[in-house]
């Protein structure tokens, strides 16, 4: 049977909107409406205080902390990879700990084969398990590490395969949890060699954390981001482990722990760096699993939860999703019918609603980030306009996955590419086409209106700012030498 996604729903409604701009007001109109409760929730995070909420104080007598830190790794570049290992077995300060690395699915044993020696090479402590026929994808592999986890093992440490934590990490993390007792902590995600062209795209990804983390720690709803993620041993397996049923396995268990009445607390504190996507392909479709698989996250419900919690959890699920599609499909339907001559009124009307909606999309996804930076003092002009070309980039494959995920029709997981060779710095061929649509429709429409025209100009936007932001994600693989 053919999938109804994203894409249909799009072409779905610009057909509408050409031979029923009256009825497509409808579907504009609620779009118009949801967009205005996300961006609400929005920009409520970017006025969250700077502290967290109060720490509670560890129980005496607590038991030894020992951490079993995992790997799932699939198709990883092996020196990617022997980073992460080299600095785990380096860290000081630390209390017993044990690294599993569980490769999952990997054909080429090329890839995998390097992992395994090193691991053997830098002790018993460290474990390396190639699986086939792993279902689950991430969250399948974690549960097989879990399964292997030694049995003394008070805490599960998830490290994604990029990221070289500092030396102290471990340290750093039995002290958190001895002094607040959590059951599950969160550290915030960093990235390498980030003070350079993309200075802007590594503020825009950390404005999550900057805003939403800090709103969600102070009403103690924070979840788990996938990564640099510290869990109580005892309370991951009362969850019931990992759960494949969304593509953001991570914030899925963060909510179901929340429910089960597990504490849990987000560290403000880097202590480790990851890579960057390293091509537009790679930056869409991480901004697509987030949009898509936290949306329908959405549906195990919040039962348990506090009002006050259950709002910023849903705060936190709809960070990264925007309604823009159903607007975009609005707005070139209108355009459209109104050079078809057919319902001029209604028409007009379709293209003001749909234009004004996506006017309130970039309102809503630019306006926290620049009020952030502003009232933090934490960039200058040029990191600041990177960020929100990196921002505008995004929002359609955030649409496209919002919508996929309200149609329960969200795509299955797939890694980001960390390997020079599988980057790519093609554009792709929606963003050109609506860019150009917005372009003719400004030169040949018939009396649009203010709205319209605005929604038309937010169309050509998103591609020339993908092309700068190419340009600098290129030049950042080159910046990490492995160009």
């Amino acid at each position: 049977m053919h999938k109804f996604d994203g894409r249909g729903v799009f072409l779905s409604l610009i057909l509408l909107g050409i031979v029923m701009p009256s009825v497509a007001l409808v579907p504009v109109a609620v779009a118009l409406v949801a967009q205005g409760i996300l961006g609400t929730l929005n920009l409520a995070a970017a006025f969250s205080r700077r502290d967290g909420g109060p720490v509670i104080p560890g129980h005496a007598g607590q038991a030894p902390i020992r951490f079993s830190v995992h790997l799932a790794i699939h198709e990883e570049p092996p020196a990617v990879v022997g980073r992460t290992l080299q600095a785990l077995a380096a860290q000081v300060g630390a209390p017993d700990y044990e690294v599993i690395v569980l490769d999952n699915n990997t054909v080429d044993p090329a890839l995998w084969r390097p992992v395994e020696a090193l691991c053997a090479k830098l002790g018993p402590a460290f474990r390396f398990y190639h699986e086939e026929g792993v279902e689950g994808a991430k969250a399948g592999a974690l549960n097989i590490a879990l399964g292997r986890t030694h049995r003394a093992a008070s805490h599960v440490i998830v490290v994604d395969a990029d990221y070289v934590v500092e030396p102290d990490f471990l340290a750093i993390a039995a002290r958190e949890l001895r002094s607040g007792g959590e059951d599950f902590l969160q550290f915030p995600q960093a990235y390498r060699n980030d003070a350079g062209p993309v200075a802007g795209l590594s503020l825009e990804l950390a404005d999550y954390f900057l805003r939403h983390a800090r709103k969600a720690e102070v009403a103690g709803a924070m979840l788990l981001t996938g990564t640099l993620s510290v869990i109580g041993r005892r309370a991951l397996e009362q969850a019931g482990g990992w759960s494949g049923r969304t593509i953001t396995e991570d914030a899925e268990l963060g909510l179901r722990l929340r429910r089960l009445g597990f504490r849990g607390r987000f560290v403000d504190r880097p202590v480790g760096r990851g890579i960057l996507p390293l091509d537009l392909a790679g930056l869409s479709q991480q901004r697509y699993r987030w949009a898509a698989g936290n949306l329908d996250t959405i549906r195990c419900g919040f039962s348990g939860l506090s009002l006050r919690t259950a709002v910023q959890v849903f705060s936190q699920l709809t960070a990264w999703n925007n309604l823009a599609l159903p607007l975009a499909a609005g707005l070139i339907g209108g355009v459209l019918a109104m050079l078809a001559g057919g319902a001029p009124g209604a028409a007009l009307w379709l293209t003001t609603l749909s234009g004004l909606g996506l006017a309130m999309v970039y309102l809503s996804v630019c306006l926290p980030l620049v009020l952030v930076a502003a009232v933090r003092g934490q960039s200058d002009v040029a990191t600041v306009l990177g960020a929100l070309a990196s921002r505008v980039t995004m929002i359609l494959p955030s649409a496209i996955g919002t919508v996929d995920a309200l149609l329960n029709r969200s795509g299955g997981f797939r890694r980001t590419a960390k390997d020079a060779s599988e980057a790519c710095d093609e554009v792709g061929p929606v963003l050109p086409l609506l860019a150009a649509f917005g372009a003719v429709g400004l030169l040949v429409a018939p009396q649009l209106s203010p709205g319209g025209v605005v929604g038309l100009v937010l169309l050509i936007m998103p591609y020339p700012l993908a092309l700068g932001t190419g340009l600098r994600l290129s030049e950042y693989r080159r910046l990490l030498g492995i160009a």
